[in-house]
């Protein structure tokens, strides 16, 4: 008999390989399929780069000539319908909210080899070259993306995510792995029952972004817009150095963009790029660093032979958009779209005829000249501080630098309605009030009006300042 007590246990042998693969294998499986049902659960169905990408996915057997890429300042401000009408082309827009420049890339090298167009149309804006890309816009993208190509290609899409600097780190690579976690619906329960439902009912993408986006309205070939007004009186936030900062391009963002000239140039592409029309306020208020940085831009563009138009700088016998035509501070509307788009239409027939465009535009090289031009108000701020219980108040008028402005500040109540004139109709921009002890909380604004001298107007633009800012 052994000497073992008969009550041990004999020890079990180290489990087999094929058997370690095994439940390795089930699960990951497991973790797969999970996140498979969270993906469909919980990601968003119906955003915007799902639409185009569907959408793009349709037209598969269609002649597309023309494309035009870009983020939402792209998407938002050229209309392919408008172009196409007037040029006769067959123009798609890839472009699509906070689309990072490292998929603008990957959405000008997809055109080329899927459609074989002649011309690339490039949206950009400042915060384009100076921001860095954000995540959850370049996952979204390459997820939409991949949904509606075959297995290889959605593969080498992720992979070309996976190598992009910055995504190999873990919080990175685990976003792209469950993109639920960077972008789900809102809402609860109810919300994750309609996003599940939309996918199995057959609501197309189009269909879904309505109910996501009610205000949204699809046009075709990619395009959608808005009927939103800019609200002049709040130009301060919607400037986009108050959401951003203003920083230099970034390396990167410009090897991309070098990257983007030497494919369209390698395949014979044409490239337009096109910084997008913003109200005036919102070229202004980034003071000489625009030229500065936007000349980085032009000169790149233009030293491989492709053109650049920033829409800002084009005379106003061209081009003359009012506040109406905006969004906010960084988007047309679906009007001021069609309007700037038949423009770039003047512009591109006037290139494809040969003609020189050269004047119809100001330089970065001549800023001062385009600064003169500017005849009118486009927004008053009113910046201020309030210390020992009186505040201290600042107008700052963004207009050319040949317009004189006056201005008029006066009391409102809560709701703001005037209720007294702190000063009339004067030059000085500055104006100091003792604030009611009542009132210390936010309960009484500050309005000033802002006119040019001379005018008999009411008023041209105004903004509202209170004590709680």
């Amino acid at each position: 008999m052994s000497s073992r007590n008969l009550g041990e246990s004999t020890p079990k042998g180290p489990r087999s390989t094929l058997r370690r693969v095994v439940e390795t294998l089930v699960i990951v499986g497991i973790v797969v399929g999970m996140d498979v049902l969270l993906v469909y659960a919980l990601f968003p169905y119906g955003s915007a780069s799902e639409v185009v990408w569907s959408e793009y996915a349709a037209a598969a057997d269609q002649d597309i000539d023309t494309v035009i890429v870009g983020s939402s300042t792209g998407q938002r401000c050229i209309d392919p319908n408008v172009l196409d009408s007037e040029l006769g082309t067959s123009t798609f827009s890839l472009a699509t909210p906070a689309q990072p420049i490292e998929n603008t890339c990957v959405a000008v090298s997809e055109a080329i080899s899927g459609h074989g167009v002649g011309r690339v149309i490039m949206g950009v804006d400042y915060e384009t070259m100076s921001l860095d890309p954000w995540d959850k816009g370049a996952v979204t993208y390459v997820q939409a993306k991949a949904a509606h190509e075959p297995l290889p290609k959605a593969i080498g899409d992720y992979a070309g995510l996976l190598a992009r600097p910055g995504f190999p780190s873990t919080t990175k690579f685990l976003e792209v792995l469950f993109p639920w976690t960077l972008a789900h619906v809102k809402g609860g329960f109810r919300s994750i029952a309609d996003n599940v439902r939309m996918r199995l009912d057959g609501t197309t993408a189009i269909e879904a972004a309505k109910v996501r986006d009610p205000a949204w309205t699809y046009v075709g070939k990619g395009y959608g817009n808005y009927d939103y007004q800019l609200d002049t009186s709040k130009a301060k936030e919607a400037m986009s150095p108050t959401k951003h900062g203003i920083a230099s391009f970034t390396d990167e963002n410009m090897a991309t963009l070098q990257k983007i000239i030497d494919l369209c140039r390698e395949n014979n592409v044409q490239l337009v790029v096109v910084a997008t029309p913003r109200p005036a306020f919102n070229v202004l208020c980034y003071g000489e660093r625009y030229p500065e940085q936007m000349t980085r831009v032009r000169d790149a563009v233009e030293s491989a032979g492709a053109v650049f138009l920033d829409a800002n700088l084009l005379k106003a016998s061209r081009y003359a958009p009012s506040a109406e035509d905006f969004a906010d501070g960084e988007h047309l509307n679906a009007t001021g779209a069609a309007g700037f788009s038949a423009t770039l239409a003047d512009y591109l027939g006037r290139l494809d005829a040969g003609e020189d465009v050269s004047g119809l535009s100001y330089s970065y090289d001549d800023w001062p000249d385009y600064l003169a031009s500017i005849d009118y108000i486009s927004a008053v701020t009113l910046d201020g501080s309030v210390e020992d219980g009186v505040a201290t108040l600042e107008a700052t008028p963004y207009t050319g630098t040949k317009v004189q402005v006056e201005y008029k500040f006066c009391l409102c109540d809560a709701e703001g309605n005037v209720t007294g004139t702190l000063r009339g109709w004067s030059r000085d921009a500055t104006v100091t009030y003792a604030v009611p002890a009542a009132a210390e909380g936010g309960g009484v604004a500050v309005r000033v009006d802002a006119r040019q001298v001379g005018s008999d107007e009411d008023f041209e633009r105004y903004c509202v300042w209170s004590p709680s800012q």
